[in-house]
C-alpha cells in the first residue's frame, strides 16, 4: 500500500518523537507538527486501520512495522 506524503510525515513525526521522549501519543505530535488535535485523531484513525500504528488503550501511539519502515525511509 503506498503512503501519502502527509501519512509519511506523521510517521516521521511519530519515530523522531519516540526516539526522543519513548513515547507518543496525539497531543505530542499536534504540538510537534502544529496541527490541530482533531486533525492528527483524523490521521491517527487512518493510520490504524490501515496497519501503519498501533495505539493502546492510554493513548500510546508505535510504529507497526510497515510503519516503521515507511518513516525509517523519509527519516
Amino acid at each position: 500500500m503506498t503512503v501519502r506524503e502527509s501519512g509519511e510525515m506523521y510517521l516521521e513525526a511519530i519515530l523522531v518523537l519516540a526516539k526522543k521522549s519513548g513515547y507518543v501519543r496525539s497531543i505530542d505530535i499536534s504540538e510537534y507538527l502544529g496541527y490541530s488535535k482533531p486533525s492528527v485523531s483524523i490521521a491517527m484513525k487512518k493510520l490504524r486501520e490501515n496497519g501503519y500504528i498501533s495505539m493502546d488503550a492510554d493513548g500510546f501511539i508505535t510504529l507497526n512495522e510497515s510503519g516503521l519502515e515507511v518513516a525509517s525511509r523519509v527519516y
